[in-house]
């Protein structure tokens, strides 16, 4: 599924929402909220409002403002003929200042259906004159995080070398003390040999799993 499927899928599971005769829509006001513009009353502007909070429900950052004009710069642009479903239109009204913005949904002859808020009150599809198109700007994939690189101390290899050199550290004790002098001698240049061993074994596990070859 490409984002601008996602986005119009969101966008259009709201459709019906519309502005009370009394008091205010806690769902438009979500809408100031996820934008990133809260508002405590349903009456201000809100097509910006609801196209920033669909965004964002997407995982796709708006322009954090109500002004529909902030949206001719945002995202990429594209023709009017390569719309396809999700994509951002911004409509010219009144002062230059003005606008309107929503998603496009289809076109025909000399209209374009655009699904938005704020659309008579509500959101919903309606058909705009072609000629009062400014933008059409589609939204950029969100990159995904790359996974996150483990720690040293969170490697179950490391934990497992670590109990592995302190089984052998305590088992090397317990038979040192059953040998004579000589015997003790010897049998601790052999255990440091291999505790040196076991070191640089668990060094190069430890450097490979933070190079996220391990």
């Amino acid at each position: 599924m490409q984002i601008s499927d996602l986005i119009y899928e969101t966008a259009k599971a709201d459709e019906g929402v519309w502005e009370w005769a009394e008091g205010d829509n806690p769902r438009i006001l979500a809408y100031y909220k996820d934008a990133g513009v809260p508002q405590t009353r349903d009456e201000v502007p809100w097509c910006a409002a609801f196209v920033g909070a669909v965004l964002a429900r997407c995982g796709v950052q708006g322009t954090g403002s109500l002004l529909a004009r902030s949206y001719e710069s945002w995202g990429r642009a594209i023709q009017l003929e390569e719309a396809r479903p999700g994509d951002v239109v911004v409509l010219s009204r009144g002062q230059p200042w003005q606008g309107h913005v929503a998603f496009f949904d289809s076109a025909e002859s000399d209209v374009v259906r655009l699904l938005g808020g704020n659309q008579g009150d509500q959101v919903n599809i309606r058909a705009y004159p072609k000629s009062r198109v400014v933008a059409v700007r589609r939204a950029v994939e969100p990159r995904e995080l790359p996974p996150r690189r483990r720690s040293a101390k969170d490697s179950t290899t490391v934990q497992a070398t670590t109990v592995q050199v302190a089984a052998a550290a305590g088992g090397a004790l317990e038979a040192l003390r059953s040998l004579d002098g000589t015997a003790q001698v010897i049998a601790l240049v052999v255990a440091g040999l291999v505790m040196v061993m076991a070191v640089w074994i668990a060094r190069e596990r430890i450097r490979r799993i933070l190079a996220g070859v391990g």
